[in-house]
């Protein structure tokens, strides 16, 4: 028998995702319209895809550890020095990085309940604990008690994505601002923004920093580039210096590095993408008075459809998986009367229709009952 840690000894860890090729095997068959994994569903930049065919034979070589050409970029873009930038594989990476650099057993981090669950998949990964805060009734961040809680229980971490996922929802900036300015001094907010590109200017500026603020942002959502597996994190000098201690130097591979930089300068594509996401938000509200439910305002990629009970958003969420369209329900009281929808072409927004207008017409006679 091997000698594992006690921490693989006892109750597994719980994975925080079933992949849709996963859950396609297991339901042996494809779906037909893939609205649960919010990737960008509008394409592939033309100069990231132009990169990929140019250089593809170069995959043969290895990255550039230092993804010095893409965190210059980036740091020109923020008005920032390069210290101060740090790419890894994605959001994840980051989180298991920054994780790892701050949680001894039994540490204590915190978040909202029901929010991304791979920060908390981490954390139990260095033996650290959780502490939840339940999303207000209304489905947006209690701010007041993530505060409150970093202070009672003398976190290291805070976790909170702005725009949130998966309500959508969108914090202004004075509220980010308060909550750094109310928990401890040693408490890291780690703030997620994966989705800030699509909630135009409502967000912290670009020249606002503070020693425990950690801003995440991603190749994956806006750039299209979910499977290249590409982010970065800005963050004082200080933390990203720590994270080189640890980090996993050609995580990010010779063509993501090259595909995110094309990316990140064709202001075409990305605005293309932005429009159409526009669009196809204000299809979902129209949809969602359609068949009597409401939506939460959306600063994302995605828009979250609230029908009122848990019991009726399991209902339509089972319905549209039997019709082979691929949602995300959160499980979590309160968002779990809602179900998360990404923005698709229109082609996928016109079977999502169709399907939710047959469900409801399907489920009425259950609801009135």
């Amino acid at each position: 028998m091997f000698a594992y840690r006690k921490l693989l000894a006892g109750p597994p860890i719980r994975a925080p995702f079933v992949g849709p090729k996963e859950l396609e095997r297991r339901r042996g068959r494809p779906y037909k319209a893939r609205l649960g994994a919010n990737e960008c569903l509008f394409g592939v930049s033309p100069l990231a895809m132009r990169v990929m065919a140019e250089s593809g034979r170069e995959v043969a070589f290895y990255s550039d550890p230092t993804n010095r050409d893409l965190r210059d970029a980036i740091a020109v873009s923020w008005g920032q020095s390069l210290s101060r930038v740090v790419v890894a594989e994605g959001i994840e990476g980051l989180l298991g990085l920054f994780v790892r650099a701050f949680i001894e057993p039994g540490d204590v981090s915190i978040t909202s309940l029901g929010a991304y669950p791979s920060f908390d998949f981490y954390v139990s990964g260095c033996e650290g604990r959780v502490v939840h805060v339940p999303y207000l009734p209304s489905c947006w961040n209690d701010v007041d008690q993530l505060a409150e809680g970093a202070e009672r229980h003398r976190a290291k971490l805070l976790y909170l994505a702005n725009p949130d996922n998966p309500s959508g929802t969108l914090l202004p900036p004075l509220q980010i601002q308060r909550l750094i300015e109310r928990i401890p001094p040693t408490c890291v907010l780690l703030l997620d923004e994966a989705y800030a590109e699509f909630a135009g200017t409502e967000l912290l500026p670009a020249n606002m920093s503070w020693p425990n603020l950690v801003r995440l942002r991603t190749f994956s959502k806006l750039y299209g580039l979910a499977g290249a597996r590409v982010g970065y994190a800005l963050a004082e000098s200080e933390l990203v210096h720590a994270l080189e201690s640890i980090r996993q130097h050609f995580a990010v591979g010779k063509l993501s590095q090259e595909m995110a930089l094309a990316a990140f300068h064709d202001h075409t594509f990305l605005a293309d993408v932005l429009s159409q996401t526009d669009e196809g938000r204000e299809e979902y509200c129209t949809l969602a008075g359609r068949i009597g439910a409401t939506v939460l305002p959306s600063s994302a990629n995605f828009v979250a459809f609230d029908f009122g009970t848990a019991s009726l958003a399991k209902l339509m969420a089972d319905y549209l998986e039997k019709r082979d369209v691929f949602v995300r329900r959160p499980s979590d009281p309160p968002l779990d009367r809602l179900i998360r929808v990404t923005v698709g072409p229109p082609e996928a927004r016109a079977y999502l229709c169709e399907v939710l207008l047959e469900a409801m017409a399907s489920l009425q006679p259950m609801v009135i009952k």
